[in-house]
């Protein structure tokens, strides 16, 4: 247990991860495979030196509770196109522009992008719906939150979660968060925070409805993942949105804060390596992160077991050389809480196409399980209770 002040990203080496070369068209899909130019579900290549650098600053703002719950949302579609840095206002607007979504759920097949305003701050969102959807559809939704210091499209590319949305028939939710008060990293706002110019919990509930309203998206069946500050952050909707999020995955980064009281026992599941060099899995000083965090992972999450009531001891299986699997048994309403142990691996995101292009700054990657394959299998067998 503890206070997670400092969030640190995953480094500006995977936010040049490149996207597979597109075929012109909105319904391209992102692929981890390495090119010398990023190219966008546009087809519109943008050279990787042109991204926005990233840093390892971290932001100081202390803890505290959520922020301010207005939830106004708009938005303007458009196709997909790089995703830039914005900066929170100080001040919170109260007047809302209405959204003006898509035609209809078929009109949004592919990757296209709309501007979401929740109290004034405004997120850039990437949506990808896969082919064959009809208009009275209702489908599950991902939501995939970047590291610290990224965007929605970094997140895309290094996950690859629309090459199995695609697959899969599910649609992905990629959205950018913004930089906390004094700070110029895109990060997301966790319920130690209370940032007074936003609530990225409302947020997450305005986007929801948008997608239900506008995308065919299934109300109960919402998920939740995540990467580093994302993975954070997907902690902190299990603990708060848990009527909302009906399971989770949480890759390179988990917390329990001492305030996270969960309304009902949400579907878990986590992967750490053990070599992490900004999150540590046992807590202490990493290279890149200092002392700034310092949590023991596993003990983090068996808070979540404690809280559901589980059994005290996870049932350990070998799964690889790599990968050491934890199950807890005997939760309440026999939810499930999973926890994947990566033997040597880095601060990256298991089975990411793009995790040799990371190695040297945030350790090794494995390929014997996949926090987006396996994630999705896992996400995909549960829906919120009716």
């Amino acid at each position: 247990m503890g206070t997670v002040v400092a969030l640190v990203m995953i480094a500006s080496a995977c936010g040049s991860a490149d996207a597979g070369q597109g075929d012109g068209n909105q319904n391209t899909v992102l692929s981890g495979e390495a090119s010398s130019a990023t190219t966008l579900a546009s087809g519109e290549p943008t050279d990787a030196e042109d991204r926005e650098p990233t840093s390892a600053a971290a932001p100081t703002t202390a803890p505290g509770t959520t922020g301010p719950s207005t939830t106004e949302a708009t938005s303007t579609t458009t196709t997909s196109s790089p995703i830039t840095s914005t900066t929170a206002p100080t001040t919170v607007p109260t007047t809302a522009v209405p959204f003006d979504g898509p035609a209809s759920c078929s009109a949004a097949v592919g990757a296209t992008t709309f501007d979401l305003d929740v109290g004034g701050v405004v997120h850039d969102v990437r949506i990808f719906l896969p082919d064959g959807i009809s208009d009275d559809a209702s489908l599950p939704v991902v939501l995939n939150f970047h590291g610290f210091g990224q965007s929605g499209i970094e997140q895309a590319i290094f996950s690859d979660y629309e090459r199995t949305a695609a697959r899969e028939g599910f649609i992905v939710v990629h959205p950018t968060g913004v930089p906390a008060p004094g700070n110029f990293d895109n990060a997301w706002e966790l319920l130690e925070q209370d940032f007074a110019d936003r609530d990225d919990a409302a947020m997450v509930e305005s986007l929801i409805t948008i997608i239900a309203d506008n995308y065919c998206g299934d109300r109960s069946r919402v998920y939740a993942t995540g990467f580093s500050n994302g993975g954070y952050f997907t902690s902190r909707l299990v603990c708060q949105l848990s009527d909302t999020i009906a399971a989770a995955v949480s890759v390179g980064a988990l917390t329990h804060p001492d305030n996270c009281e969960p309304s009902r026992a949400v579907p878990y599941m986590a992967f750490h390596g053990t070599n992490d060099n900004v999150v540590a899995f046992d807590g202490g000083a990493t290279p890149n992160a200092g002392d700034l965090i310092n949590q023991v992972i596993p003990d983090e999450f068996a808070e979540f077991a404690a809280d559901y009531e589980c059994d005290t001891d996870a049932v350990e299986s070998r799964v690889t050389d790599e990968v050491i699997r934890y199950d807890y048994v005997g939760c309440v309403d026999e939810v499930p809480l999973v926890f994947f142990e990566i033997v040597g691996g880095g601060h990256t995101w298991p089975g990411s196409p793009s995790g040799p292009l990371v190695t040297g700054q945030l350790g090794a990657t494995t390929t014997d399980v996949s926090a987006t394959d396996d994630g999705w299998a896992f996400l995909s067998q549960f829906s919120l209770p009716e």
